[in-house]
């Protein structure tokens, strides 16, 4: 049975379908498919401090080597955008064609692609996307991030936030959740979710989780 998870900061955002999630360590960034944008929120003041336009959003976004990485289209490819000019700089296929591409991180151990209809999650290398390493998890991936030791998933249907230990290869910890998350991430203290279903960014704290 999942433990329950109290959210320690709600932030409610003018968005009609939140999707990915990402922190800069300066701003959460999040995307949102009816406007095809993705924002920067400044945690503190809860202010969009700026707007990227990125059409054909889906899901997930992350950041690699200073660029941001959007899921897009139904074909699942994952495009590339200079934050600062806001310009599209290249597009890579989806690597697993016609299968669900919802969750997306970059981290020191390579790129995280989470499946939901497959339940996996790939580790793949960010130069050519070779697959690295493949772990199955029981709950259909609606967004992804590492931190410490741990993979965490986010389960849109079961509203739950999991945690994978990447050591032992296992799921030790489900965490019930207010609401849908999609999109999350990490934020060095706090995992951070988009809520679907009531329009909030929300923050949760877990314990034993520690910045990496």
């Amino acid at each position: 049975m999942p433990f329950a998870a109290g959210t320690v900061r709600d932030i409610p955002v003018r968005a009609l379908k939140l999707c990915g999630l990402t922190w800069s360590g300066e701003f959460l960034l999040f995307s949102e498919a009816v406007s095809n944008q993705i924002m920067a929120l400044d945690p503190y003041s809860g202010e969009i401090e700026h707007r990227i336009p990125c059409p054909e959003v889906r899901t997930d976004l992350t950041t690699i080597a200073g660029r941001l990485v959007q899921v897009v289209g139904d074909r699942r490819a994952l495009r590339m955008i200079d934050p600062e000019t806001a310009e599209a700089v290249g597009e890579v296929p989806n690597p697993r064609p016609g299968n669900v591409l919802c969750g997306l991180e970059a981290t020191r151990h390579g790129v995280w692609l989470g499946y939901e209809d497959l339940r996996q999650i790939d580790l793949r290398d960010p130069d050519g996307f070779g697959l690295l390493d493949t772990f199955p998890v029981s709950g259909r991936v609606a967004g992804v991030t590492v931190s410490d030791s741990y993979l965490v998933y986010a389960d849109h249907q079961a509203s739950t936030i999991n945690l994978v230990d990447i050591g032992e290869r296992r799921e030790v910890a489900a965490f019930s959740v207010a609401g849908n998350p999609t999109g999350i991430t990490w934020d060095g203290s706090r995992i951070w979710y988009c809520d679907y279903t009531t329009l909030q960014l929300r923050a949760i704290e877990v314990p034993g989780i520690v910045k990496s």
